[in-house]
């Protein structure tokens, strides 16, 4: 590629504090690219509106946007000004994330034009270098797009290495939480993680202690906070995300805390990851104690209710979830709880069920993190209904709040979760209506 199409174009990636993660992982993927860790790269706040002049030097430009289902109507909003103010550029969309991966089609007819479906390091290299260089794109594994309103879906590419790629942009200074484990053994009929269908795989010790030196190196001013991405952060060196490697997860925790020192802080098993009841045991706690300066663990509980926790595939019991959070507050942990209202299957007997248990676990010294189900893409529950707070949670929740033993978003996310089905029904007729034009092409 010449010197002058790489100066002539320009990445755009719209930047938010949920998609940041995804945009630090997909931005270092560029920095270390031989050729296009060169190109140009804006950061607007997601939330500002494009303007012309800002990109005038540019011939081709690349709008990028990260996209969970709860994103949907504002990204499809902000690609159409894009698209507006950039009329005269040769302006290309391409999306990924969640939504993307979970519901491409979905994705499609509400802006982008191409969309990646799955992992991103990879595909995003070799789209924006084929993209620049003329080169046929279309039939790069991972993408997909609409052509004569019909889904083209090419294959899945092989699962990356995360080794060989950056948690982050240290030259873009987007420093995030490391991510150490990618895919989930535990196949949660609710959780869009599963839908990526990507098997698990942990960052090696020695690649995570380059990054937590690039962390330290770079807040020389204060005190370095290392913080994970997982899904379960106690499966870290597990081969098959399950059974437990206790001596990989203290190879790694006692490695970084040689680099960081004592007053570096580490934080395991806290938000941005957490923990599966399953996996607190005398042994892992003490691992804990013994290296991360983690005040509050946060422990996936999500039903009080058996046979909801079933009908999830959660594959524990609600008795696990009391037993972890009992043996955590034995050791001096604070323990913030996820319990979902509204779940697939919850009758009242399980609204019963859950209420019993969050007061047993609030008794114990826990507090209730409290989510309302949501109906999202790519999920086994996709199609159910959005979830509802029953009526009997309400004066336990009310309680719960003024004693300040349950925090959360579930009324926030009720709403969304109605929004959402709304969506979807919508997207339904656009998906119609491209079918039937489809059909008239032929």
């Amino acid at each position: 590629m010449s010197s002058t199409v790489l100066g002539n174009s320009c990445l755009i990636f719209p930047f938010s504090r949920v998609n940041a993660n995804a945009i630090g992982a997909l931005v270092g993927s560029l920095d270390i690219h031989p050729i296009l860790k060169d190109l140009k790269i804006y950061f607007p706040k997601i939330s500002e509106i494009p303007e012309q002049d800002k990109y005038q030097n540019f011939q081709r430009i690349i709008l990028a946007v990260s996209v969970y289902s709860t994103q949907v109507a504002k990204i499809s909003k902000l690609i159409e000004l894009y698209r507006k103010a950039l009329k005269n550029k040769k302006l290309i969309v391409i999306a990924g994330g969640p939504h993307p991966t979970g519901d491409p089609f979905s994705m499609l007819i509400n802006g982008p034009d191409i969309v990646c479906v799955g992992e991103g390091e990879a595909v995003f290299t070799e789209f924006i270098m084929k993209y620049l260089e003329n080169d046929d794109y279309f039939n790069i594994k991972g993408l997909a797009y609409i052509e004569n309103g019909i889904l083209i879906k090419n294959p899945k590419p092989n699962p990356i290495n995360l080794d060989e790629y950056p948690p982050f942009s240290v030259k873009h200074k987007i420093y995030r939480p490391i991510e150490i484990t990618r895919g989930c053994a535990w196949k949660c009929r609710f959780c869009q993680i599963r839908s990526k269908g990507m098997p698990v795989r942990h960052r090696s010790v020695d690649q995570v202690l380059v990054y937590v030196d690039e962390i330290k190196k770079y807040f020389t001013r204060r005190r370095p906070d290392i913080r994970f991405i997982s899904p379960n952060a106690l499966s870290y060196g597990s081969p098959d995300g399950k059974n437990l490697d206790l001596n990989k997860v203290e190879e790694l925790l006692s490695s970084i805390r040689n680099i960081v020192g004592e007053k570096g802080h580490i934080y395991f098993g806290s938000f941005p990851s957490e923990v599966r009841p399953e996996t607190i045991t005398v042994e892992s706690v003490e691992i804990l104690k013994k290296y991360t300066n983690s005040k509050k663990i946060i422990v996936g509980g999500q039903s009080g209710s058996d046979k909801v926790l079933k009908l999830a595939d959660r594959g524990h019991s609600a008795d696990e979830t009391e037993r972890a959070v009992k043996l955590l507050i034995k050791y001096d942990f604070e323990v913030d709880v996820d319990i979902i209202f509204g779940l697939p299957g919850e009758e009242l007997t399980d609204v019963t069920d859950t209420m019993t248990h969050m007061q047993k676990l609030t008794e114990a010294g826990a507090t209730i993190h409290s989510h309302t189900f949501m109906p999202l893409v790519g999920t086994p529950f996709a199609n159910k209904e959005p979830g509802r707070i029953h009526n009997q949670y309400v004066e336990l929740i009310v309680d719960l709040q003024n004693n300040r033993k349950l925090k959360g978003m579930h009324e926030k996310q009720e709403e969304i979760a109605k929004d959402l089905a709304i969506r979807k029904e919508s997207d339904k007729e656009k998906k119609v209506i491209q079918s039937n034009h489809a059909g008239n092409l032929d």
